[in-house]
């Protein structure tokens, strides 16, 4: 899949980049909670994600109507400091009046592919999510999908990782088919470590990240 390189917003800092998209969340949260009632919102991590986050806690926001989502988990207990969840409670989620009935966690009391069956099963509640946020690892991968692994041809709503070339190897992640469920997402790819996957992304390369659609690519100058 193509990359779209008109839809890139370029920054100079990863800081300013986080600063961009907490403004469009901000924006996207009082459009869908206008028009629906309800804001469904897919938390990814990461370094500038969290930064984002972390600039959200004093934002003004009808936080009784949020509901927050996780794009992936690791198989850890709850709790657990290398759980995305753990970093968006830390960051944002335990200084906002969120009901924790909307904090859509992925538990693995029952293993790793239960935990994926299960939150397929609440995400089908829902229509469709009001903004998307993904991260981007230095081998292309966004959520917990990893380049040449099968869960890629998955059009489940989510997919069970057994081996992910990064720890924990167990993990679940939303498939494409969840993700580009969108009105709106963002792309954080942020700092030097990304620059040659970007670069091999704008002479044509495919990767995990490209197969997400009518995404807005935010970047700073160290990747670009």
């Amino acid at each position: 899949m193509a990359f779209d390189a008109t839809a890139l917003k370029h920054f100079a800092t990863g800081d300013a980049a986080a600063r961009f998209v907490a403004d469009e969340v901000i924006q996207a949260c009082a459009k869908a909670i206008e028009a629906d009632g309800v804001f469904h919102w897919v938390l990814a991590g990461g370094s500038t994600p969290e930064l984002c986050y972390r600039l959200l806690c004093g934002a003004d926001m009808d936080w009784a109507k949020v509901h927050v989502w996780f794009g992936d988990e690791r198989a850890l207990e709850s709790g657990h400091p290398d759980r995305n969840e753990t970093m968006a409670r830390h960051a944002l989620l335990d200084h906002v009046a969120i009901l924790q009935e909307n904090i859509h966690s992925i538990g693995f009391t029952n293993g790793t592919q239960a935990a994926a069956e299960a939150y397929a099963k609440d995400i089908a509640t829902i229509k469709t999510f009001d903004l998307v946020m993904l991260g981007m690892g230095e081998d292309g991968h966004t959520a917990s999908l990893f380049p040449n692994h099968d869960t890629l041809n998955s059009n489940d709503l989510t997919v069970a990782e057994f081996d992910s070339p990064k720890p924990p190897s167990e993990r679940v992640s939303m498939g494409f088919k969840a993700l580009n469920n969108h009105k709106q997402c963002f792309i954080l790819a942020t700092g030097a470590s990304k620059k040659d996957v970007l670069q091999d992304i704008n002479n044509g390369a495919d990767f995990p990240i490209t197969f997400i659609e009518n995404a807005v690519w935010v970047v700073d100058h160290a990747a670009w």
